[in-house]
Parts: C-alpha cells; structure tokens; sequence
C-alpha cells in the first residue's frame, strides 16, 4: 500500500506578470480559464493556488520607488502563487518546465505580457498572530482581504542566520501583533533549470544567496495604513544593520470568472 504523504507546504511558485498594454482582459481569462490549469494545478505535487491583483492605487503603495527587482515599480499587476507539497520540489520543477514547453508546442502561451518576477521559492519559517489561527497549508484557500508581497536582502558580511533570526524571533512577532496581518511566511529562492522558459528573468546567483521572500496575509484590505505598517517593518530591518527592504506591494485576490479589477490597473 502507498504512504500517503502528511500534507505539508514545501515551496511557493511565485509569479508577478504585466499584461502588454490593450491585453489584460486576453491576459486575465486565458490565466484563470486555462493556465491556471493546465500549467499547474493539473500537476499532482500542486496543493493550493490563488490569483492577486493590483489596481491603480495598491501600485501607488508599493516602495522603495528604486528596487533591483523591477526598473519600474508600477509594472506587475497580477500575482499568482502556488504551493507546492513539501519533499516534491525537485520532480514538480523538472514538470513544470516540461509542462509550459508542452503548451508552448500547442499554441497556449500567447497573451502577451511581460515577466516581472517569477521563481520558486523554498518555505523555510512562519511567523502567526493567533497561537491557533490558519495553518500555512490552508492560506491560500482563506478568505484573505489581501497579501503583501515583500522582498528583502541580506546585507552584505550578514551570516544568514543572523537576519533570519532577527526577522524570525524579533521582528515580525512584534509586527503581526494585534494587527491585520494573520501570518508572514518566509521563503528563500532556488534557481530556474536552464531550459526554463528564457523570457523568466534569471537573478544573479549573489542575488538567490542573500534575498528572502515574505508573503503577509491581510485580514483588511489594503489601504493607506498599509503603506505606514509596511515602512514601518522596513525601518525595523533597516535598523539592525542586517538587511534592507527592496520590495514590498500589496494585492487583493481577483474574483474567479468574473473581468472585475482588469479596467483599474
């Protein structure tokens, strides 16, 4: 008889995508009504999945306006982020990768859009507000207001663990308390195969070694008090000398079979 696996987050398929100017209406329907699919939850290792979006204002919240993930910070209006079970990430790469060539081959990738920031990214902690509130398997399936997407690098001569430390034990208990944001999950980056699709922007090795990838899961939607929490967390990295905030943007859920948010972006 075959072991049935305890269900549990291993990796997050993270992906930030503009759709080419006149394309978001195309872009959003062949996403959510085939891709969504046919380039991922058809895969066995895939447990849960969600599409974000933001609107004209939730890119006005986003900062630092200068960041090395994007030469412009207003491009990528939608998000999607997949989990992947954990002790799979290995065998659910190699067929993603076949998988998106195969639908290459039949004509299925043609929206045009630019990639903004697309990886897979290992889940290595959580930090929770509630002693006993979501688990981290279960996020994407809540009724979340919105998610925070925010990136971080390790400053330079930093051991990693000393920042992970920081964010782990210092940082982010004092942040999530008695807020809106339910949970902040940690990820570190791997790096894309070399036949990967070539329009995924490939990071610079130094880059995978030293960035870490937070998603905040917001139980208000966001709006300007966003924006003062979020800074405020950068200032709390910034001051411990291990680290700088390079990323940080907000994004509500789309709503499935509907065109709702494609005319505010």
């Amino acid at each position: 008889m075959k072991e049935i696996p305890e269900i549990k987050l291993g990796t997050v398929m993270f992906s930030i995508v503009e759709p080419k100017p006149g394309h978001a209406r195309e872009f959003h329907r062949w996403y959510e009504r085939d891709h969504f699919y046919a380039g991922c939850m058809i895969g066995e290792n895939y447990l849960s999945a969600r599409r974000w979006v933001a609107t004209r204002p939730l890119k006005a919240l986003r900062f630092p306006a200068d960041t090395p993930v994007t030469p412009d910070i207003t491009k990528g209006s939608y998000l999607v982020t997949y989990w992947i079970q954990a002790g799979t990430y290995e065998e659910t790469l190699r067929w993603s990768v076949d998988q998106v060539l195969q639908l290459h081959k039949q004509n299925r990738m043609q929206p045009p859009r630019d990639n903004v920031s697309t990886a897979f990214y290992q889940y290595v902690w959580g930090v929770f507000r509630d002693a006993d509130g979501v688990p981290p398997e279960l996020a994407l399936e809540h009724p979340y207001k919105g998610v925070a997407a925010v990136m971080i690098d390790r400053a330079d001569g930093v051991p990693e663990g000393e920042l992970s430390s920081a964010l782990r034990d210092r940082i982010l208990p004092d942040f999530v308390k008695g807020s809106s944001v339910a949970m902040a999950l940690c990820f570190r980056p791997e790096s894309l195969p070399d036949d990967a699709p070539k329009y995924v922007p490939r990071p610079d090795p130094a880059e995978l070694d030293r960035r870490y990838l937070l998603l905040c899961f917001l139980e208000q939607e966001p709006g300007e008090w966003w924006r003062q929490k979020f800074e405020m967390l950068a200032d709390s990295v910034s001051r411990t000398a291990k680290g700088r905030v390079i990323y940080a943007a907000p994004f509500i859920p789309t709503i499935p079979g509907t065109d709702k948010y494609v005319d505010e972006l």
